[in-house]
């Protein structure tokens, strides 16, 4: 595989993992629009605000990566 096809797989790769990080993102912030309409903050509404803030820096690392290895495809 040449080196152009590899950093496209990678690039690839790392946007379907950004989705599935999307999707999660989405999924609990719809669990605590749910909890905190049925007024049920407990401690696993605030675990969840937990959750968010380490999707949101997993999000942003996968998006720094991504902007990295196109900055190399155009190089190539």
């Amino acid at each position: 595989m040449s080196k152009l096809d590899e950093v496209k797989e990678r690039i690839s790769y790392l946007r379907g993992f950004l989705t599935i990080i999307f999707g999660m993102l989405m999924l609990v912030i719809g669990g605590l629009v749910n909890l905190y309409l049925k007024d049920n903050i407990s401690e696993v509404f605030w675990l969840g605000f937990i959750v968010i803030i380490f999707l949101l820096i997993a999000a942003f690392r996968v998006m720094v990566k991504v902007e990295i290895h196109i900055k190399e495809l155009g190089d190539l």
